[in-house]
């Protein structure tokens, strides 16, 4: 019994942040007058960024360009 609940603490401190990452993703809005550049994000891809790591820049705002 105690294995298990240390393999679920375990596991819940591996996912969190990921799952975390993919919330604020998933649900972020750019600032007024900024639009996501979707271009930039697929450009990324394709150069073969991984996808934590675009998420990441996008949650920075990093694709974020003036209207």
């Amino acid at each position: 019994m105690e294995t298990l609940i240390e393999l679920i603490i375990f596991g819940a401190i591996l996912f969190l942040p990921r799952i975390i990452t993919n919330t604020k993703f998933d649900n972020r809005i750019p600032p007024d007058g900024y639009r996501v550049d979707h271009g930039a994000i697929n450009h990324d891809f394709a150069m073969g960024k991984s996808k934590m790591d675009i998420m990441r820049k996008a949650n920075q705002g990093g694709y974020d360009v003036k209207k």
